[in-house]
């Protein structure tokens, strides 16, 4: 006769045995994975430490390493790596125009080792990296997708509005659209720009105090470290200023006094032609010798910081006819693709139109959305 424990028991024990089983399975599953992903972590070794971390990018100067132990990513010297692997896949611009697409595998003699597997593996000069950007950022971005396919090319859009209703109601508006282009040994720079402003004083008519459009374009062509030729051209309209159309082409000679990664210096002088219409009818124009300056710096955070100065004095009248033209522009960044802009312009014209001063200041704050 089967008694009621043991009929109980008959359960109970392929019911334990059946869990014991499938436990193990579990086990074995979880066993396997780690096996398949063991050799799928990043690894780093630095002067013979070993890092924890991951792998967020490389650059011609070293790799950039996110650590365990604080936020931010770092980059590390090529000549401090003495091991390499990363766990995500990546796409790398070197060269002319070459790309590839692979985990990065190890360092060999300078150079990286990138593909499918290690005996897939390209061999990347490592001074030859020109960027480089997550596989998963660059399928599931169109923007970032052109940019890589537009690779030696920045441009960015400027946007700033305000607006103030009280005794004086005023209204100011400014837009603005660069591109740049960078690819030894020609640095290409084209800019628009447009402003506009009004002001309105209760019980009187609005009046307008801005109305500007001007564009300029810069090629330069390096010709060794620090020296190098330049072609550039402004052109502009402004009808608060009363100048109908006023261009100056010059072209000449520049040499970078310093070149840092985070700073660069540089004159540039030549002969040139100033050109100027006004409303009234009257023209200025004279052959010019430009002596210019310019700033580059890359300064914490992200923010940039450049400077542009300029003085065409006529050739045949130095010190009573001349224009002086400065701007500066100040670039913070917020969130991704995002920055804060502000910009300063003077333009000083010694032998303005009649009725009008001759400086003109304008500065503006606003959006600016890189490209």
């Amino acid at each position: 006769m089967i008694t009621k424990a043991r009929f109980i028991q008959s359960f109970a024990i392929p019911r334990l045995l059946r869990a014991q089983w499938w436990i193990g399975i579990i086990s074995l599953m979880f066993f396997s994975l780690g096996l398949a992903t063991a050799g799928l972590g990043a690894e780093i070794a630095v002067k013979g430490q070993d890092l924890e971390g991951s792998v967020v990018g490389f650059t011609a100067e070293g790799v950039a390493f996110e650590t365990v132990y604080g936020k931010g990513a770092v980059v590390i010297p090529w000549a401090d790596v003495e091991r390499l692997k990363s766990d995500k896949e990546f796409v790398i611009l070197y060269g002319e125009e070459e790309i590839v697409i692979g985990r990065a595998w190890g360092l060999e003699d300078g150079k990286l080792l990138v593909g499918e597997s290690p005996e897939k593996a390209t061999e990347i000069p490592v001074e030859q990296i020109y960027r480089s950007l997550t596989r998963e950022k660059y399928e599931t971005s169109r923007l970032e997708a052109l940019r890589v396919h537009y690779r030696y090319w920045n441009a960015n859009f400027d946007l700033a509005f305000s607006y103030t209703d009280a005794s004086t109601e005023t209204n100011a508006f400014a837009v603005g659209l660069e591109f740049e282009r960078k690819k030894e040994p020609t640095e290409l720079f084209l800019g628009a720009y447009y402003r506009y402003a009004t002001t309105q004083t209760q019980g009187e008519e609005r009046v307008k105090n801005e109305d500007r459009i001007f564009g300029r374009g810069r090629l330069d062509y390096t010709l060794s470290e620090r020296l190098f030729s330049f072609a550039a051209v402004s052109a502009e309209r402004d009808e608060i200023q009363q100048i109908r159309f006023r261009t100056d082409p010059n072209v000449g000679l520049g040499y970078r006094f310093v070149k840092r990664e985070n700073l660069v210096i540089s004159g540039r002088t030549g002969p040139g032609y100033v050109y100027q219409k006004y409303f009234d009818g009257q023209t200025n124009d004279y052959f010019t010798i430009l002596f210019g300056g310019d700033l580059d710096a890359k300064l914490p955070y992200g923010s940039k910081l450049r400077i542009r100065v300029e003085y065409l004095p006529a050739v045949d009248d130095w010190t009573d006819n001349y224009l002086v033209r400065g701007a500066l522009d100040f670039t913070v960044p917020i969130i991704g693709w995002l920055d804060f802009k502000f910009t300063i312009l003077d333009i000083y014209n010694s032998q303005p139109p009649p009725g009008t001063l001759r400086n003109s200041f304008t500065t503006t704050a606003g959006l600016s959305f890189r490209f």
